[in-house]
């Protein structure tokens, strides 16, 4: 098993700075590859094209080759199962974890990504790509679609028995939410993650990569109280 699991931070794109670098190095070496196939998948964004552009570069110039899955592409499943095959890492960006995981699980992307899972290609992704590899997200999916103010617990594809809270640190609702989560299902814990920060799982090792010294991980859970435990 090799997953990257990144809590969120700027790529460059739209005048933002590029924060991610330390973790993007990380994941290409994890593939252990000289020229690694570097796959994203931008069906959680509206802005999948202009996304991809940005990650394109920068892994080209990690030494990549690149390719993309995008909206267009799902009318030809025998290209998307060809270029998750032939993938030495595959990328999930950010955006809509519902629409995300519906897709993938309506198209079958769900077992391909299983099956590369097990095959040991490296499986990375950010804030909603993150979450659609764990069993739960806590995602912001009520907040951007009016129908409340609160973060909640949404499904993933169950690759790994863990809620994933992407972009911990940004919001301090986002700690109390999850508290309310967790206290109506004490049976879930939970990765929580700043940006430019990220959990690295390779087989049974874990450990946190960060591309800014100030960004954290934890472990959350809930007994008879709220546990919050950072991960060094």
């Amino acid at each position: 098993m090799k997953l990257m699991l990144i809590g969120g931070g700027d790529i460059g794109r739209a005048d933002t700075k590029y924060e991610t670098g330390t973790i993007d190095e990380e994941v290409v070496k994890m593939a252990k590859k000289e020229e690694p196939n570097f796959l994203f998948i931008s069906l959680a964004s509206s802005f999948g094209d202009s996304y991809y552009k940005i990650i394109k570069d920068i892994y080209k110039n990690l030494g990549c080759k690149t390719g993309k899955i995008s909206n267009k592409t799902l009318s030809h499943m025998e290209v998307v199962e060809k270029k998750i095959k032939e993938a030495d890492i595959i990328y999930i960006g950010g955006g809509d974890t519902v629409k995300l995981v519906n897709i993938l699980k309506e198209t079958g992307m769900d077992k391909m990504l299983k099956e590369s899972l097990d095959n040991n290609t490296v499986l990375a992704g950010v804030s909603a790509g993150a979450i659609a590899y764990l069993k739960y997200g806590l995602s912001d999916v009520e907040i951007m679609n009016n129908i409340s103010n609160n973060y909640v617990k949404v499904d993933g594809l169950n690759f790994l028995d863990y809620m994933f809270v992407p972009h911990f640190s940004s919001d301090p609702k986002k700690k109390l939410d999850l508290e309310n989560v967790l206290r109506k299902n004490n049976d879930i814990k939970a990765y929580c993650l700043d940006n430019c920060a990220a959990l690295k799982i390779e087989d049974d090792k874990i450990s946190v990569i960060k591309s800014k010294s100030d960004a954290k991980c934890y472990k959350a859970s809930y007994s008879d109280k709220f546990n919050l435990e950072e991960i060094l």
